[in-house]
């Protein structure tokens, strides 16, 4: 395959430009359901900053959702969670769809392309 591709895993990683820390913390939410960023860190043995920098990228990629919750005494934490794995493949899926339109329009240019250089 293309790229390297040769799981769902590596497109994943390819179609959403994933770590292998994301890639750790998304299959820890699959594996384990909804955490706190300080707990996934204390699992992969990793700052929590740099785990919250994972988690922001997959939250802005639509692969994480995000859920504010309000402490007893004041204030709020966040809980992350992966998307269901259904929906996860329906947005893979229309990523790569989108993809292969994208550069399905840019091979119809190929000659001209070329002959610009």
């Amino acid at each position: 395959m293309a790229g390297g591709a040769e799981s769902c895993t590596d497109l994943l990683r390819c179609m959403y430009n994933l770590t292998d820390l994301d890639m750790q913390v998304l299959q820890l939410l699959l594996k384990e359901g909804p955490a706190r960023a300080e707990d996934l860190a204390d699992r992969l043995g990793r700052d929590r900053s740099t785990v919250y920098r994972s988690l922001q990228k997959m939250v802005s990629c639509q692969v994480v959702s995000k859920e504010a919750r309000s402490l007893e005494r004041g204030g709020y934490y966040h809980i992350y969670t992966s998307v269901p794995r259904d929906l996860l493949k329906d947005r893979l899926s229309h990523c790569i769809e989108e993809w292969h339109s994208r550069v399905s329009s840019l091979l119809e240019n190929f000659d001209e392309d070329l002959d610009s250089i």
